[in-house]
């Protein structure tokens, strides 16, 4: 493998996101094969939703270990995915919080050179309805962004 010069291609820190959604699991791919060409080191996140999980009222222990059990899973396919990738020294951590926030507090901590998030492709009133973590970060996040989208079917 032919490593570039670090002055060409910057990263040493490469972050992305996951929800275990295959739309992230398309994003870790993409980062996984960044961070292999670059040789950067890729950090791949899942936040448990803790606003969520304060919704479910007096079932709140009970949503919050339902979305722990989640991350884990989702965690366990983005690694086998970034490993597949060629990122084989790839990291997980597992944080709190509203995602949106939480994923970018934890990227500027990290001192990351680039975010990977994936986008859902919704637009218009679903965006307006759901929000968009992926355009929250291209507006918010302290290093670049890079949003992968889903591979329209045909």
């Amino acid at each position: 493998m032919v490593t570039p010069p670090p002055d060409r291609f910057p990263y040493r820190l490469i972050v992305a996101a996951t929800d275990g959604s295959p739309c992230s699991l398309n994003a870790i791919r993409h980062a996984a094969g960044l961070a292999a060409l670059t040789g950067a080191h890729l950090a791949i996140i899942y936040v448990v939703d803790t606003y969520m999980s304060f919704r479910m009222g007096t079932h709140r222990e009970m949503a919050l270990e339902t979305l722990r059990a989640d991350g884990a899973r989702a965690l366990d396919e983005a690694l086998t995915i970034a490993r597949a990738a060629g990122s084989t020294d790839a990291e997980v951590a597992m944080i709190s919080g509203h995602p949106k926030e939480a994923i970018l507090a934890w990227t500027k901590k990290s001192g990351a050179d680039l975010l990977v998030v994936g986008s859902h492709g919704y637009s218009g009133l679903a965006t307006f309805f759901l929000g968009s973590v992926a355009a929250h970060a291209v507006r918010h996040a302290s290093c670049p962004v890079l949003v992968v989208r889903m591979a329209e079917e045909s």
